[in-house]
């Protein structure tokens, strides 16, 4: 009779350590946001206020809203959606338009008159008073108007990059423990099988049973750590970060890997208690902290 191999169980936190280590990710998200937002802020500010001031004029100030303005320079397309109150995202203006206009290096005459059609209809006429009385703008009317949209936009811009740096910190963090371990770390590749990754390797953002996979690690017992890299930036947003993808993702994985996948989470900001003890006792996921990755460790070297 073959005798089963002996696993190595995955790192299961007790309460009182899950809710400790959950307070001290929370008082450094705290600490993050307080030291150099508004910095960072006014950066974004003005490296964007030029391209919002650039579409005001080219369409005298929104009173002529031809197309060849973003024909000529589809940049302008991003500043376009802010105009908006709430602002229209990418997806729901392609929605909208009918047709994908975002994000295109050259926008067809057509095409780009229909996005500005789209958005002229949904201007904002609080910040914009002029359009609805048929008349120019006041300087301190154009002023506002310009900083007003500038600042949404470049509120966007810092949140979006706040969450690809998040990501990439968080990546960047469990290679360095990884290589350190003696890992090899190899191409984004399609992981089908387990043994689609050898022993000892791992990669990046790399698709693991039709879904994406922050980080696969191929241990050296033979089973498949799919670790996924998660921010949150409130309790509610736990809920999405961490129950909808991440133990989504663990029952996809475990129905086509069985025992063979681990489905681990390096997690930073702010996460609800039961929700970590949903995903961890209920679910089956391995939690990891990004400020202590010391039973990540632990866990890859056992």
């Amino acid at each position: 009779m073959t005798k089963q191999p002996s696993f190595v169980p995955r790192p299961i936190f007790a309460d009182e350590e899950l809710d400790l280590q959950r307070r001290i990710a929370i008082q450094r998200f705290i600490d993050e946001r307080k030291n150099g937002g508004d910095v960072r802020y006014r950066k974004a500010f003005a490296e964007y206020r030029g391209v919002v001031e650039q579409l005001f004029r080219a369409t005298a100030y929104l009173r002529n809203l031809d197309g060849a303005v973003l024909r000529d320079n589809p940049a302008l397309l991003e500043a376009a959606r802010f105009l908006v109150a709430p602002p229209v995202s990418e997806d729901d203006l392609d929605t909208l338009v009918g047709r994908r206009v975002a994000g295109r290096k050259r926008l067809p005459a057509e095409l780009a008159q229909s996005a500005l059609d789209v958005l002229g209809a949904m201007i904002d006429v609080i910040r914009c008073p002029w359009l609805t009385e048929g008349r120019e703008p006041t300087q301190y009317e154009a002023k506002e108007a310009v900083d007003w949209t500038t600042g949404l936009l470049a509120v966007e811009q810092l949140r979006t990059e706040r969450r690809t740096e998040s990501a990439k910190r968080q990546q960047d963090a469990v290679a360095h423990l990884l290589l350190s371990c003696g890992w090899l770390e190899d191409a984004r590749t399609t992981i089908k099988v387990v043994d689609g990754l050898p022993r000892g390797h791992f990669c990046r953002e790399t698709e693991v049973a039709g879904a994406k996979c922050d980080v696969p690690i191929r241990l050296q017992d033979g089973r498949l750590l799919a670790l996924e890299c998660k921010v949150s930036n409130s309790g509610t947003n736990s809920v999405k970060r961490l129950i909808r993808e991440t133990c989504g993702k663990a029952d996809l994985w475990r129905h086509a890997f069985g025992e063979q996948v681990i489905t681990g989470a390096v997690l930073s900001g702010v996460f609800k208690l039961k929700n970590l003890r949903e995903a961890q006792n209920d679910r089956g996921v391995a939690l990891f902290w990004e400020h202590d990755l010391s039973r990540l460790e632990e866990f890859v070297r056992a």
